[in-house]
C-alpha cells in the first residue's frame, strides 16, 4: 500500500520540478511607429513573415551541467510580421492580401550568445532582420536591419536577463525600421 501512494507521490514531486525549468522566453520588443505620409492615397500593400533561422532556439544555456534550449513564446515571423504591418498603417498604407507591393520581414538570424564562468556571465544578442518588396512591375528591393546587444554581468545569465537582451536587441531592429524610409520610398515609386 505504501509503494503504491509513494510512487506516484514521488513521480509529481519530479514533475514539478522539471516545469519550474522555464524554457520559453517571454518576447515583447518596444514597437515604434513612425510619422504619417499625408500624400498616401489608398495604396494598398501585402505583408508576410518567415523565419530562415536553421535552429529555433534563441539561446543555449549550460545549467547545472545540462545543456538547456530557450526558445520564444511567440513565433518570431508573426510577431515581426504583426510589427511591420503597424509600421506600415502608422505611415497610411493599407493592409491587404492584393497589394500593389508585397512586403516580406524575413528573420535570418536572433541568438543570444550566453557564456558563464562561476562569477561572471556575458550575453550577445545578434538580430539579423530583412524586408523583402515586390512590385507589381517587378521591381524588387532588399533591405537588411542588423543589431547586436551585449551585457556582461555577476553571477548566472537568468531567463529574465536573456529576455531583456533580446527584447533590446529587437527593439532597435524594430526602432532602426521605423526611421529607416528606404521601403516607404520604393513602395511609392513603384505603386503607381
Amino acid at each position: 500500500m505504501l509503494k503504491k501512494l509513494l510512487f506516484p507521490l514521488l513521480a509529481a514531486f519530479i514533475l514539478a520540478g522539471c516545469a519550474s525549468n522555464n524554457t520559453t522566453l517571454n518576447i515583447q520588443p518596444k514597437i515604434q511607429l513612425p510619422q504619417q505620409d499625408p500624400s498616401l492615397m489608398g495604396v494598398t500593400i501585402s505583408v508576410n513573415g518567415a523565419d530562415q533561422r536553421s535552429d529555433q532556439a534563441l539561446a543555449k544555456v549550460n545549467r547545472d551541467g545540462q545543456l538547456i534550449t530557450l526558445t520564444p513564446s511567440r513565433d518570431l515571423r508573426f510577431l515581426l510580421q504583426e510589427v511591420l504591418e503597424k509600421q506600415m498603417t502608422s505611415r497610411g498604407y493599407m493592409i491587404g492580401p492584393s497589394g500593389a507591393v508585397d512586403l516580406q520581414v524575413v528573420v535570418n538570424g536572433l541568438y543570444a550568445d550566453v557564456t558563464q564562468g562561476n562569477v561572471r556571465y556575458s550575453i550577445t544578442t545578434k538580430a539579423d532582420i530583412s524586408i523583402i518588396a515586390t512590385a507589381k512591375n517587378g521591381n524588387k528591393q532588399v533591405k537588411n536591419y542588423r543589431q547586436t546587444y551585449s551585457v556582461e554581468g555577476a553571477f548566472t545569465a537568468t531567463n529574465a536577463k536573456i529576455t531583456n537582451a533580446v527584447n533590446s536587441t529587437l527593439s532597435d531592429v524594430i526602432a532602426d525600421m521605423a526611421q529607416d524610409t528606404s521601403v516607404h520610398n520604393f513602395i511609392k515609386q513603384n505603386a503607381r
